[in-house]
């Protein structure tokens, strides 16, 4: 496996998380957790640190079973995308939603789970791209 495009797929997977958490769906994620931000609220480092790593966590083992699956083709890399996101990302967060302190686990399901399943699939495109 090779370093390069891990990180670029692991630096997509979090750019879209940039994008998808804050103009695309940040309201409605506030709304599913309970946040209400403060004027000129500013997150803390760890609040990019830790999806960031996650993120290239998740490129790693990504890439690690594109490898396993003897992956080619763009729709092979699609499909292992899919499969995770869809099979993994997506339940996970279902299951954490239900926490008793989340406001609305429907929401959040449908939030986070849409990521994980975007970034998953955008992920693997990128190492499919990329390698």
């Amino acid at each position: 496996m090779k370093l390069l495009p891990i990180l670029a797929a692991g630096f997509a997977y979090f750019a879209l998380g940039g994008l998808w958490f804050t103009p695309l769906f940040g309201r409605q994620w506030d709304k599913a957790v309970g946040f209400e931000r403060p004027p000129k609220w500013r997150p803390s480092t760890i609040y990019y640190v830790g999806p960031l790593l996650g993120c290239l966590v998740a490129a790693f083992a990504t890439a690690y079973l594109a490898q396993l699956a003897q992956a080619q083709s763009l729709e092979d890399y699609l499909r292992i995308g899919f499969l995770a996101g869809i099979g993994y990302g997506t339940p996970i967060t279902a299951v954490n939603a239900i926490a008793p302190n989340m406001r609305h686990p429907g929401l959040y399901a449908a939030v986070v789970g849409s990521y994980h399943l975007a970034g998953l699939v955008l992920c693997s495109a990128v190492l499919h791209w990329l390698s």
